[in-house]
């Protein structure tokens, strides 16, 4: 899997590549380790790595640190950056109403209340004001964070099988692409090279 040219040159410019990371300070601290290949490329298993840890962190509400303890995770267990990272970014003001209801939802069903009674108080809630104001919910602040971890590490984990089976999957149909083209491009020279068989007699 290729990343588009152009997002490697605004990733350069602001140092943030493999290239600009050798001989920097954090090169200095972290060693060679810092210039891993799998920590920069967009192989199956770095992305899938990536995936699994970074989105449970993301999913949990207001948790301080976000991109550096993706990191330092992503880090050290050899997963692409950019995306254990980037994904931290999925959780904002924009996006709280699409993500806090269903956490809310998950945890206080996991704490027994009635599905019907949850439903309209989730729907009730103005999710962004609560976003901004997190003591608005008081007490109910234990089931949304019960809902954001189990919903969390449930989907790290089906999109860390789906994103690795798509990527070997990808990986394959790119070798087999490569794998016709070499073979056509091998028939068409024996074909230049090849000198007429004779039909006629004058030809010989």
């Amino acid at each position: 899997m290729k990343v588009p040219l152009s997002v490697h040159r605004w990733l350069h410019h602001r140092n943030f590549s493999r290239k600009k990371m050798h001989g920097s300070f954090l090169h200095s601290r972290l060693g060679d380790r810092l210039l891993d290949k799998e920590l920069w490329r967009t192989s199956p298993r770095s992305l899938a790595r990536a995936w699994l840890i970074g989105f449970p962190i993301t999913s949990i509400p207001w948790l301080p640190f976000q991109s550096i303890i993706a990191g330092v995770l992503g880090f050290t267990f050899r997963a692409n950056l950019l995306l254990c990272i980037g994904l931290q970014y999925l959780s904002n003001p924009v996006t709280a109403i699409v993500h806090l209801p269903p956490c809310y939802f998950v945890g206080k069903l996991m704490l027994g209340s009635s599905p019907g009674q949850t439903w309209d108080e989730m729907m009730k809630r103005d999710w962004v004001q609560v976003f901004h104001h997190p003591t608005k919910l008081a007490h109910d602040l234990l089931p949304l964070y019960l809902g954001a971890i189990t919903l969390g590490t449930a989907i790290a984990i089906i999109g860390y099988f789906a994103i690795y089976a798509w990527g070997l999957r990808w990986q394959r149909r790119q070798l087999h692409k490569r794998a016709v083209a070499a073979a056509a491009k091998k028939a068409a020279g024996l074909a230049s090279t090849t000198p007429p068989i004779p039909t006629e007699a004058g030809d010989i």
